[in-house]
């Protein structure tokens, strides 16, 4: 089972511990004299702040790629929502219309349909005596 630190954060952190417990561990257990000691010590603590330097500049190079992705994907989701928005407002604003000249054309057929029926209730009603 794998162990999460947390992503690129927690890997972060991982090799900038071990490496300054590696640093101070190999310059304590080297036979060397104090000038050559401190002199290890201060070229390791610039190595190590180099590599800091590096993974935090590569960090935020990928957090100003990520954050430019990220807006470019919703500005596209933004136009692609105003397309379908439209196309849906037009859809609508069609049905709306053929709807209501149907039924404009229904109430014409209905209207002619009770003259007719009222049409004939009268010839009807004249032709008995």
């Amino acid at each position: 089972m794998a162990y999460d630190c947390g992503g690129d954060s927690g890997f972060f952190k991982g090799f900038l511990f071990g490496g300054l417990i590696g640093a101070v561990v190999a310059l304590l257990l080297a036979p060397k004299t104090g000038r050559e000691m401190r002199e290890d010590i201060s070229r390791r603590s610039r190595e190590l702040k180099e590599d800091v330097e590096l993974k935090l500049e590569q960090a935020v190079k990928r957090a100003e790629d990520i954050l430019t992705e990220s807006r470019q994907r919703l500005e596209n989701f933004k136009d692609e929502a105003t397309s379908s928005l439209k196309d849906l407002e037009e859809t609508a604003t069609s049905k709306y219309t053929e709807s209501k000249e149907a039924i404009k054309n229904e109430n014409g057929r209905i209207k002619d349909a009770i003259h007719a029926g009222v049409a004939a209730y009268k010839d009807e009603k004249e032709s008995k005596p």
